[in-house]
């Protein structure tokens, strides 16, 4: 069996750093950069060591607040980009039936944000991301040198590790100061050919985001589910498809054991936008392109993002 794409965990949900936080408080949650989408819980067939590279930009002008709507308190604009260097590592052998991986990925950022007539220009290294263990195990029943039909379950446990740059004087810095811990499973289901092509894939990859207090402020974020999404057909060497998240926070924001008022400051976000990707098999890589529109938004910035992401084996 030869699952071709070799990224999907080299990239990530929590996106651009574009939450409305200041001093990165409030609604920020754990995830490589780029968000999952396309094959998210494949891993390559073939031990070894593979690399991804994502270049990104965001931007908004609109602060939701708590009820969903406009915030009229809060008036400014942020513009945000950012470039990723990720290591995907999958071991010789099987467990379980199952193919096991690790993953390293650090960024640097950089942008302006402007906030009730006050700006400020940051950059800086954003947090480190790490897939800890991965596990992936194709539960199809492909015929030798047919491609591969059916579902593919991965289960991981990962961390964000708090190495970026962090100023509690900052409107926006780009490292949050808290560990996120990051237990997550992702579901991908490839579909026989049809008249558009080789066939239909749907992914779906949830998240569990928890964040440790951050020190230096005394400021406890509430924990956040995502669910990333896409659905994508396939044409030859390309997909064409559409890609999204949801992530709702579950408990409210504490700082000095209080609760953060209005509600804990719940954070709530759903973006959809078209992916379009195209393998390079020589490389045993990709080439990807995406991009996202707010739907709704609460307790934050409705942003606009776009990713690039190319990646190949080592």
């Amino acid at each position: 069996m030869n699952l071709r794409r070799t990224t999907a965990v080299l990239l990530g949900q929590a996106a651009l750093p574009l939450a409305c936080a200041f001093a990165a408080e409030g609604a920020s949650y754990g995830g490589p950069v780029g968000g999952t989408d396309l094959g998210a819980a494949l891993l390559p067939a073939t031990s070894g060591l593979y690399g991804g590279l994502v270049l990104g930009y965001a931007s908004g002008d609109r602060f939701h607040g708590n009820d969903g709507g406009r915030d009229p308190a809060l008036e400014g604009r942020m513009a945000s980009q950012v470039a990723a260097l990720g290591l995907l590592y999958v071991y010789p052998g099987q467990v379980f039936g199952g193919t096991l991986a690790s993953s390293l990925q650090g960024s640097v950022n950089g942008g302006r944000m402007e906030l009730n007539g006050e700006a400020q220009h940051y950059q800086g290294f954003g947090d480190l991301y790490a897939d800890l263990l991965m596990w992936s195990r194709y539960l199809g029943d492909a015929a030798p040198g047919q491609r591969p039909t059916g579902a593919t379950l991965k289960l991981a446990y990962s961390m964000v590790f708090p190495s970026g740059r962090y100023n509690t004087s900052d409107l926006y810095t780009s490292g949050r100061n808290v560990y996120f811990f990051v237990p997550n499973a992702a579901l991908t289901y490839l579909g026989g050919p049809n008249a558009l092509g080789e066939g239909l894939e749907l992914s779906l990859h949830a998240f569990v985001n928890v964040a440790s207090r951050n020190r230096a402020t005394d400021y406890e974020s509430g924990t956040v589910a995502n669910l990333n999404f896409a659905v994508g057909q396939r044409i030859g060497r390309w997909q064409l498809g559409l890609a999204g998240y949801h992530a709702r926070q579950l408990d409210g924001d504490r700082q000095h054991g209080a609760r953060v008022e209005p509600d804990g400051r719940r954070y709530r976000a759903t973006a959809l936008g078209p992916v379009l990707a195209y393998d390079l098999p020589r490389a045993a890589g990709s080439l990807k392109f995406k991009a996202l529109a707010p739907l709704s938004t609460r307790n934050s910035l409705a942003a606009n993002t776009a990713y690039v992401v190319w990646s190949r084996s080592l």
